[in-house]
């Protein structure tokens, strides 16, 4: 995969996981860079993006829904 900028980096981690993609495919379309994917998930976290479900499952916010509505980088 070609280098992305930081923006880049979390819309496609943001979209990957509201397409149903986990941690691991997504490492894998990036190159294998599980702490690129680790720092990304967490952030995507803490700013409200992101959640995990009763089944332990990360899924878009509505936040995290109404940034990929507007995201440029698609």
């Amino acid at each position: 995969m070609k280098t992305l900028t930081e923006t880049q980096t979390l819309s496609f981690v943001l979209r990957s996981i509201s397409e149903g993609e986990n941690v691991e495919q997504i490492v894998e379309r990036l190159d294998g860079d599980r702490k690129l994917v680790k720092i990304w998930v967490e952030t995507l976290q803490q700013i409200g993006f992101i959640t995990k479900n009763s089944f332990n499952k990360l899924v878009v916010t509505p936040y995290g829904e109404n940034y990929l509505k507007f995201d440029l980088h698609r």
